[in-house]
């Protein structure tokens, strides 16, 4: 994976948030970041809205 700028800045947000959103640009890495393992002890979980059962239980909020 190639070294990404973002990455201090993720660990800092989730070391006082339990969510952190990632947007950006299609292909940009969100998703290989997310489930790349890097995150260590903040790593809880991936959701991806592109999942129809995550979509369906997020818009019923």
């Amino acid at each position: 994976m190639f070294q990404r700028n973002i990455m201090e800045g993720l660990r800092e947000a989730l070391s006082d948030s339990p969510v952190v959103l990632l947007n950006g640009a299609r292909q940009a890495g969100k998703s290989t970041i997310a489930r790349s393992g890097w995150l260590g002890e903040f790593a809880g979980g991936y959701l991806t809205l592109d999942d129809a059962g995550v979509l369906s239980a997020w818009t019923q909020h």
